[in-house]
């Protein structure tokens, strides 16, 4: 049985090749009338006209020729079968399909799943199937897939709810949770596992917790404040607690952190790599083993921003004392561990 007939067996087909558990939710960086407005937008325009014109911003977080540039480290042949967990608008969907059999995207936002489904049609791929529900509880394919992608989404599992992150990035909104951050990544990575064939491989790429960035106070890009991913966690999330209202939960893990967690979750071997300047547009993807010493000074240092701002001098000294501490941390030490984003392969 292929996977579009385990499909049609256990969800319900919403149109050709977009099917739905019927448990829908929503997480998207836009809000719920923009993602209908889009998707209206695409009876008349092609995915990369209406994000051009209505949202600019997003243009290459969706578009970008370096967004799949990690997917090199999997030494791909062609005849994977894979499944991108919390694929939203098919940054890896896309150039994945474009190098495998077939490609299975999953995500909670169905407005997200018919942009990608419009975007795969003007790309001319037909091995694309999408399906509408929780990635969290998703653990009916066993056995099935050559590879696995987790790409930006391991921290955002602990989160309960929809998510619109306009209304909800940095800002105070009071909530709890049930269960412990850790134990719901874990559990989500075990059934990634399980969907997996034997020498099966994940591709897992998520913001380094020590990132030297973070100790020189540059915001949690989850949370939007300063530390909290350094921090112990209880103490993150009394800081949490006193300023968005909720805990810390958006748990980043170190090197070694990520190592443990996959091996923890079923993952018999890791292989770990530093990118630069992030995981979202990998320029440098460098093996955890390997020096930091070569690494372009563009990708390290913070440029000059701002030119209108009422206090230059400030900003020209801070910018100063923060790529100082960069070229300390990885062209003079060569601190690895600090390195700000990982990706890890991981191996069934």
């Amino acid at each position: 049985m292929n996977i579009k007939e385990e499909l049609r067996g256990c969800s319900k087909e919403v149109e050709g090749n977009l099917f739905t558990l019927g448990e829908e939710g929503y997480w998207s960086n836009l809000n719920r009338d923009e993602g209908k407005k889009l998707v209206g937008l695409l009876q008349r325009m092609t995915t990369k006209e209406a994000i051009s014109k209505y949202h600019p911003d997003l243009f290459d977080v969706i578009f970008s020729a370096k967004r799949p540039a990690g997917l090199e480290m999997l030494g791909l042949s062609g005849d994977e079968a894979c499944v991108d967990c919390g694929c939203m608008w098919g940054a890896l969907t896309i150039p994945l399909a474009k190098r495998c059999r077939h490609v299975l995207g999953i995500d909670q936002t169905m407005d997200s799943l018919k942009f990608l489904n419009k975007r795969a049609a003007e790309e001319g791929l037909d091995n694309i199937d999408l399906l509408c529900g929780d990635i969290r509880k998703v653990g009916i394919f066993k056995n099935r897939f050559d590879v696995a992608i987790v790409n930006g989404v391991l921290e955002w599992i602990p989160e309960e709810g929809s998510i619109e992150l306009k209304s909800y990035f940095g800002k105070f909104s009071q909530k709890r949770y049930a269960a412990d951050p850790g134990r719901q990544q874990m559990e989500f990575l075990k059934k990634v596992h399980q969907n997996l064939k034997a020498g099966g491989k994940l591709y897992l790429a998520i913001e380094n917790r020590f990132d030297a960035k973070m100790f020189l106070g540059i915001n949690d890009p989850h949370a939007n404040m300063p530390l909290v991913s350094v921090l112990p966690r209880a103490l993150a999330s009394c800081v949490s607690f006193m300023m968005l209202g909720r805990p810390y939960v958006n748990w980043l893990y170190s090197f070694n952190g990520i190592r443990s967690l996959l091996k923890r979750s079923g993952f018999s071997a890791v292989e770990l790599y530093m990118s630069f300047p992030d995981y979202r547009f990998p320029e440098r993807i460098i093996p955890y083993t390997g020096s930091l010493k070569d690494i372009p000074e563009d990708l390290i240092y913070l440029k000059s921003g701002n030119a209108n701002n009422k206090k230059p001098f400030i900003k020209k000294a801070a910018r100063k004392i923060y790529n100082g501490c960069q070229w300390l941390t990885y062209k003079f030490l060569n601190i690895r561990r600090a390195a700000p984003s990982i990706i890890a392969i991981g191996y069934k």
